[in-house]
């Protein structure tokens, strides 16, 4: 019995292993994707492979980590298939962003993310706000960044507003420069 239950918690342990990274990677490619990084997260992307084939015909024992991990290997899937499309376009000589003519020349996207609650996504909100101060600084804003926290909060009440008036359940944060001036927008999705 001993032996089942240490497989099961691996198997967990990996499962929000697989489920964290995947948000990760989501949030690297999207910045490659803006421009923010110089190369694409191939390492994160291989190790999460990697991750996914150890698991892929393990016997799970449990029905809830079964359709859990199936779940996530189908986002990971599908994030994958989208990132290596973009990826072939860009090398292609194709957009490095699908934005509007007019829009793109008055304003650069710097980074862009989904999250469901700012307060309790630290991992993507911590990536989001180091390009936030990275931009500022980029801009020439010589006026001090709000505090981590500070910017949460703002980007959480926010959140809570949009949810409440749209219904929707995730918010799609962007961040961009526009005349110089760091903007982080906020839309349903």
């Amino acid at each position: 019995m001993d032996v089942k239950a240490a497989q099961s918690r691996e198997i967990e342990a990996d499962i929000a292993r697989l489920e964290t990274g995947i948000r990760q990677l989501k949030v690297q490619y999207d910045m490659f994707f803006a421009g923010s990084l110089k190369l694409p997260p191939r390492e994160m992307h291989a190790s999460l492979a990697k991750l996914v084939k150890k698991h892929m015909n393990t016997s799970m024992t449990q029905y809830a980590q079964r359709f859990h991990f199936n779940a996530l290997v189908s986002r990971y899937n599908s994030l994958s298939e989208l990132w290596g499309k973009t990826v072939r376009t860009m090398e292609e000589g194709g957009r490095r962003t699908p934005v509007n003519l007019s829009r793109a020349e008055r304003e650069q996207l710097v980074a862009q993310c989904r999250v469901s609650d700012p307060r309790r996504d630290d991992e993507t909100m911590r990536e989001l706000y180091k390009c936030y101060v990275e931009a500022r600084r980029r801009s020439g804003k010589a006026q001090k960044s709000p505090t981590y926290d500070k910017f949460v909060r703002g980007v959480a009440g926010h959140a809570d507003r949009l949810r409440k008036n749209s219904g929707c359940v995730e918010i799609e944060l962007r961040l961009v420069v526009r005349d110089d001036k760091v903007q982080l927008k906020a839309r349903p999705h």
